[in-house]
């Protein structure tokens, strides 16, 4: 017989301010050892703060100096809080807890540094004392322990068996795909990327865990443990192989952002005029405070597995919100599994947009749970009753939540709305609008917590982006209800260059719009459960910033990425009632049969269906291998590059050079210059363009060369004859060469002896 996937409703609230706050409560977790786990990260970075104050940080070894600054930036303070809140549920819970642990660490690094009063070592061992002290009150104030129900001997050693084999299964394709990915030949990517390149050992890693993840989902209760690590081995498979295969993150910009808190870490100010991601800078603020506070010696040691953290964290609140739409425990978990599988974006890396999600989602998940479990008053029958009484209907309290810690929990989502508006320029608005459509269909209490927003954003916009909006304030005007502009720069300029990689961006196109699309079939099939219309304006909510800006020609991206986490549980009711027509249509004119034969079969399917799906994912993820792969040495000689040069030194890479990106560039009124193909003349004829700019010093590496075949439509014979011109000139002779990293010296510029070490 199938167990009921529903939640446990919540125990009744106590009157008074401090019974609320002691309130029993099935957490879903055991609040003790969270907090114990809470209290040790504390003390842990205390004690590395400590070390790194005496300058004595390097008794710790490298790894576990990262493992804790990473654990403190996502566990404290939120995990006290969270036990303080008396939050029912694992996920919703882990989410406010890893969000208000990351808008703590935002703010205060951000905010000490934008008032004069940057001490990094200061501030973040004030986070990890108040940590502590919050550990010891919340411990204070939990009930007597809880005394879970027991379960059958027999049962709990079934589960136990099958488990033990499931996780078995999820090992063993964690080591093919090290092993695929070890021995991945990145270099050989061409216009079809790195899908030709994967080989045998990452397809038999990838069956085995399509085959785990259908074999869960299809189980009569569903395994919550396995589902977990089934979904992070996932989120290892869509964006860990480049990384793994280099060492290097799989997005340059990464090195930019590298090159940012590399600059704050420096001058302790953020610098004026210099890029208008400075004008949100919270992200770069925090990791500056990590990486001084820490003893470590540069944020480069994040970028490789902040896909894989990041993308682990955002599962919390991809689960809460899909518990919420779907209703039932395997559909929660198959939209996880489909936002990953439709996740090629590649916005979860080392950026503030990954971390700005990760925020956004979980004031989406928290929204979604009040008005799921709120009495919810009625607007009276019809269309018209609807649009009158809506925006002014107040949903109830949370069984279990009194007024003060309804109240509280505002305060805890104004705070992680506030880190966000101070860490990314885009996200903060589809806030405002997200609250906004809460508000209009009288789906929250926090009936003006939109406008509470607006006036932040408005603040710092006003007074914190000032350099932002002085130097474009034309262009954003320019672009407000510009549509056609916003969607050409965002589709129609990616569908040029080669012909080949062109076509291959429609196979892009077609798997966001296709997700879209049955997500909408599932909206409608979706109409009669209560949070249909607020969870659908939402999901239509990111699109209505393509008439704001083109975001440099991202925008339609980052829609689809921003409307993923509530398109996927839509997506998946209708994946179900697909899968639920085929086995009605299969049984048509026998009486329905239960047994092995019959799982087989849909665990058979279902493999096949998730592999499909996984290996256009890992086309599409993987489609600009050739000119994103970054190699150790790569980052290495442009390092050394921009370290040594004269002063005033000019470098021209061709194409783009985002390793090069750091503290002397920005800073140093007397460092190198680089000067960049910037024209297509200058494309047309890229020997005359370098001779006649003649920089002393020209970088040439297989990113670049990549995006000039693939983006720009030159052949390969084009670019070697380019490069021959130059050399042939007799203006410039090589002084590095190896494995497509190449460095060129004007005959009388200074030697420079690159990759000695």
């Amino acid at each position: 017989m199938k167990v009921a996937d529903t939640p446990t409703p919540p125990l009744p609230d106590t009157s008074g301010v401090e019974g609320e706050f002691r309130t029993p409560v099935r957490f879903g977790w055991n609040p003790r050892i969270a907090l114990i786990v809470a209290a040790v990260v504390s003390a842990a970075l205390g004690l590395q703060t400590l070390l790194a104050a005496t300058g004595s940080a390097s008794v710790l070894p490298l790894p576990i100096r990262v493992l804790i600054a990473v654990a403190g930036a996502v566990v404290i303070p939120g995990v006290p809080a969270v036990v303080l809140l008396r939050i029912p549920g694992r996920a919703l819970g882990a989410s406010l807890a890893v969000s208000v642990s990351l808008s703590t660490t935002l703010l205060v690094a951000h905010f000490a540094m934008v008032l004069g009063q940057w001490h990094p070592v200061y501030w973040q061992a004030t986070i990890a004392v108040g940590s502590l002290a919050l550990c010891g009150i919340a411990a204070r104030t939990l009930p007597v322990p809880h005394v879970f129900p027991t379960r059958a001997t027999g049962r709990i050693a079934v589960m136990t068996r099958e488990r033990a084999g499931s996780l078995a299964a999820l090992v063993g394709a964690v080591v093919l795909f090290v092993i695929a990915a070890r021995g991945l030949d990145y270099a050989a990517a061409g216009h079809f990327g790195i899908i030709t390149e994967v080989g045998p050992y990452y397809l038999a890693g990838l069956v085995i865990l399509c085959a785990t993840i259908a074999f869960a989902l299809t189980r009569t209760r569903v395994d919550h443990i396995v589902m977990a690590v089934a979904s992070l081995v996932l989120v290892t498979y869509t964006t860990m192989l480049l990384p793994v295969a280099t060492g290097q993150t799989a997005v340059p910009t990464s090195f930019v952002h590298r090159g940012f808190i590399a600059t704050l870490a420096e001058s302790g100010v953020l610098p004026d005029a210099v890029d208008a991601r400075f004008s949100w800078a919270a992200f770069f603020s925090a990791g500056a405070q990590m990486v001084i506070a820490s003893g470590i010696p540069d944020s480069g040691v994040f970028l490789a597995g902040a896909s894989l953290v990041l993308g682990g964290l955002l599962l919390f609140p991809l689960y809460a919100i899909a518990i919420v739409v779907t209703g039932r425990v395997r559909l929660a978990w198959l939209a996880v599994v489909l936002y990953q599988l439709f996740n090629w974006y590649q916005q979860d890396y080392f950026a503030p947009q990954a971390v700005a999600l990760v925020l956004y989602t979980t004031v989406l998940a928290t929204l979604l749970w009040q008005l799921r479990s709120a009495p919810l008053p009625g607007t009276g029958p019809g269309l018209w009753k609807f649009v009158l009484n809506a925006p002014r209907r107040t949903p109830g309290l949370v069984p279990g939540f009194g007024h003060v810690r309804t109240t509280v929990l505002g305060g805890v989502l104004l705070l992680v709305i506030g880190a966000n508006t101070v860490t990314h320029q885009i996200t903060p608005i589809l806030t405002i609008i997200a609250l906004a459509c809460f508000a209009i269909v009288g789906a929250t209490r926090y009936r003006t917590l939109w406008l509470a927003a607006g006036l932040v954003f408005a603040a710092w916009f006003s007074y914190g982006a000032t350099d932002f909006w002085m130097g474009h304030l034309q262009n954003l005007i320019a672009e407000i209800g510009n549509v056609g502009n916003a969607v050409e720069r965002g589709i129609g300029n990616r569908l040029s260059g080669d012909p080949t990689y062109q076509k291959m961006q429609y196979l892009r196109i077609a798997a966001s719009g296709g997700f879209a699309l049955v997500a909408f079939v599932g909206w409608i099939l979706s109409r009669h459960r209560r949070p249909w219309l607020a969870a659908g304006l939402v999901c239509a909510a990111p699109f209505s910033l393509v008439a704001l800006q083109s975001y440099g020609g991202e925008m339609i991206i980052r829609c689809f990425v921003l409307a993923s986490p509530v398109l996927a549980p839509f997506a998946a009711l209708a994946v179900a009632t697909l899968a639920a027509l085929i086995r009605r249509h299969l049984r048509r004119g026998d009486r329905p049969r239960i047994g092995t034969t019959g799982r087989r079969v849909t665990v058979v399917a279902g493999t096949i269906a998730l592999l499909a799906t996984s290996l256009v994912l890992t086309t599409n993820r993987g489609l600009n291998a050739s000119f994103e792969v970054s190699t150790t040495e790569m980052v290495e000689i442009t390092d050394e590059l921009i370290a040594e040069v004269p002063a005033r030194s000019k470098i021209m890479p061709l194409s783009h050079a985002p390793h090069a990106v750091g503290p002397r560039r920005i800073l140093d009124p007397t460092g190198p210059v680089l000067i960049f193909v910037d024209s297509y003349d200058c494309l047309e004829d890229l020997a005359g363009c370098v001779l006649a700019r003649s920089p002393e010093y020209v970088l040439v590496t297989t990113q670049g060369t990549g995006m000039l075949r693939l983006q720009y439509g030159m052949s390969e014979d084009y670019i070697n004859s380019q490069f021959a011109r130059i050399l042939g000139s007799g203006k410039y002779v090589s002084i590095f060469d190896h494995d497509g990293t190449i460095v060129l010296r004007r005959i009388d510029a200074a030697h420079l002896d690159l990759g000695s070490s």
